[in-house]
């Protein structure tokens, strides 16, 4: 049951306005589904994950990190969402390299990230959208011209200036609660499935498990690797089309994982690996892991030069060496896994509890001081609130008359009951306390002064065009000379008897014309020049400085001049006819090596000349 590749970007990661953990029915990992791994305590050195990511202590990497790209990272199929968090971290965030996102970062603590750290967001095509997002990513000591980009599909959050990303308490997210809350919503649902009866079958091959299990819907397998916890094997499953997979390991305190395939492709979505009792789990080789892993109370170590964990990951903390490739790939956990566990019904006479929702945040609300606005009572005239009547006590239980003993001597004498004990008064109400004075609010701060606008710098005169030559007069024609006398022609000779041949015609087939075949669709657009960059030679991220120019008579002529940030792109119109030089160079202060030479896609070159220098 393998679905496109990309189809699990649809619903990765959680709306930044409701960051509120939920259970979901059959689904041991609840809301969390969305990420392709969750990580309640620290994690670091994580390069690349295909899904959402959530950290619930702090992450740390001198490296830079990529969210939510999907399989292919291709930008042309990423699903841009307007309010998805993609990065969700409880404590702090400090990367070396830029931090590029398909969707929102969200943290409790503090955040560092390297110049260049890109976020890309949808458009819910509200008006106050755009508001809004500069209301979330403002930051102390940014530009106050700084504003998201607007690439007509999507927004672009850059931090040229200083680091951005949404503070959690911005958005009143408790974030920490959230955390508490999935831990032991996931860490209940793992001992449930350890208490699941095994009706699968494990074949003990050389160099592999093979699972074999008959059920339509559920199959579940044990292995047992106790005491030392070697996991050495390849994991290989036989079981009905669609049914699921649930592979519970015995390891004591350490498991080791020293064999490279777990699972396949094909069953991707239906297994889960749960490590029953292990604290630490070492991935030994660079592995493949074809499911989803439900270890809540363990720490993994990656593999120092590798490997990717395809599914869902529930993990206590996460570590992997500075310079390792570790990838989490987004492969969800189909779900249906149900675990017996009943949700209690609330009685027809209890109360309901009402549902408070977080409202979203639409538009930038400037901070006012605190104004009482409720009318305090005076004490005299505060309610009374009666005391609770005493319960009666309950009835004495008849005495029971002795049974019938087998021997003759008599009963026992039955023991006098207690009389019921006498209620003790109700305590007198306490008085109210008097309310007390509300304070007068704080005078408000004069409003700063507006910045001065820059003088606009004058426009260069333009240059005089120089004079066209006269035509040079064309050169004179020599006179032919005259042709010679031709000399007389002999005379032919008699001409000889010979037999005369007559041609016949003899057929030749020829083929039936065939239609040309119509030509292509041209897909240049004239009068456009767009593309985009993909990088750099230096292996650098850092923005680009993109000018075009027309050239007229040897000059150029500056059509359009802008930056762009690392992995942004490009679109100018132009008339067809004319000449035309593109030029892309890093910023001045970001010329650190001569390797600084961007690569450039152009998707649409629409005029008749056109040079890059």
């Amino acid at each position: 049951m393998d679905n496109n590749r990309n189809e699990a970007l649809l619903n990765i990661g959680i709306p930044y306005d409701n960051i509120i953990w939920n259970d979901i029915e059959g689904q041991p990992f609840g809301i969390a589904s969305n990420f392709n791994a969750i990580i309640f305590e620290d994690a670091n050195n994580i390069i690349d994950t295909k899904g959402a990511m959530a950290v619930g202590g702090n992450f740390y990497s001198p490296r830079g990190l990529s969210l939510a790209f999907g399989e292919n990272v291709k930008l042309a199929e990423v699903n841009y969402s307007p309010d998805a968090v993609r990065f969700l971290v409880g404590g702090n965030i400090t990367t070396g390299g830029p931090l590029v996102v398909i969707g929102h970062v969200v943290a409790g603590g503090r955040f560092r990230g390297a110049s260049g750290s890109t976020y890309f967001i949808g458009k819910d095509q509200m008006a106050t959208q755009l508001q809004e997002l500069e209301f979330l990513y403002q930051a102390v000591g940014g530009s106050p011209y700084w504003t998201p980009t607007d690439k007509r599909t999507h927004y672009i959050i850059s931090s040229y200036d200083v680091p951005r990303y949404i503070p959690a308490s911005r958005i009143g997210a408790d974030v920490g609660l959230f955390f508490e809350e999935a831990r032991d919503s996931i860490t209940d649902y793992k001992n449930c499935i350890m208490a699941m009866e095994e009706n699968g079958t494990v074949i003990d091959n050389f160099h592999e498990w093979i699972l074999s299990g008959n059920d339509p819907e559920l199959n579940v397998f044990v292995i047992d690797a106790r005491p030392n916890g070697i996991l050495n094997k390849g994991i290989r499953a036989e079981v009905p089309d669609g049914s699921l997979i649930v592979v519970r390991f015995r390891t004591g305190n350490n498991a080791h994982i020293q064999y490279g395939l777990w699972g396949d492709r094909r069953h991707v979505h239906q297994t889960l690996y749960v490590f029953e009792d292990a604290n630490e789990i070492f991935m030994e080789v660079p592995a493949a892991i074809w499911g989803s892993i439900l270890a809540p109370q363990a720490m993994f170590h990656a593999h120092p030069t590798g490997g990717h964990i395809s599914g869902n990951a529930a993990f206590r903390s996460f570590a992997v060496s500075a310079t390792s490739g570790f990838e989490f790939h987004s492969h969800p956990f189909m779900g249906g896994l149900y675990c017996g566990v009943t949700v209690p019904t609330m009685p027809e006479e209890a109360e309901e509890m009402p549902v408070v929702e977080t409202p979203p945040i639409t538009e930038y609300v400037p901070y006012q001081p605190f104004a009482p606005t409720q009318e305090f009572l005076p004490a005299e005239e505060m309610p009374v609130i009666p005391a609770p009547e005493q319960a009666p006590c309950p009835e004495c239980p008849p005495q029971q008359p002795c049974p019938t003993c087998p021997t003759p001597p008599p009963c026992p004498a039955c023991p006098t009951p207690e009389p019921c004990p006498t209620p003790p008064p109700c305590p007198a109400p306490l008085p109210c306390p008097d309310c007390p004075a509300p304070e007068p609010c704080p005078d408000c701060p004069p409003p700063e002064p507006c910045p001065t606008c820059p003088t606009p710098e004058p426009c260069p005169d333009c240059p005089d065009c120089p004079d066209c030559p006269l035509p040079e007069p064309c050169p004179t024609c020599p006179t032919p000379e005259p042709c010679p006398v031709c000399p007389d022609c002999p005379d032919c000779p008699e001409a000889r008897s010979y037999t005369e041949f007559v041609p016949l015609p003899i057929p030749i087939p020829y083929p039936e014309p065939t239609e040309c075949p119509e030509c292509p669709i041209s897909l240049i657009t004239p009068g456009i020049i767009s593309g985009y960059v993909r990088g750099c030679n230096c292996c650098r991220n850092h923005p680009w400085e993109i000018t075009l120019y027309q050239i007229c008579k040897d000059e150029k002529i500056m059509l359009y001049c802008e930056r762009i940030a690392c992995f942004g792109s490009f679109e100018y119109e132009v008339p067809y006819e004319g000449n035309y030089m593109l030029s892309i160079c890093p910023p001045r202060n970001y010329r650190r090596t001569a390797k600084c030479k961007p690569i450039i896609v152009l998707e649409n070159v629409g005029v008749s000349n056109f040079m890059i220098c």
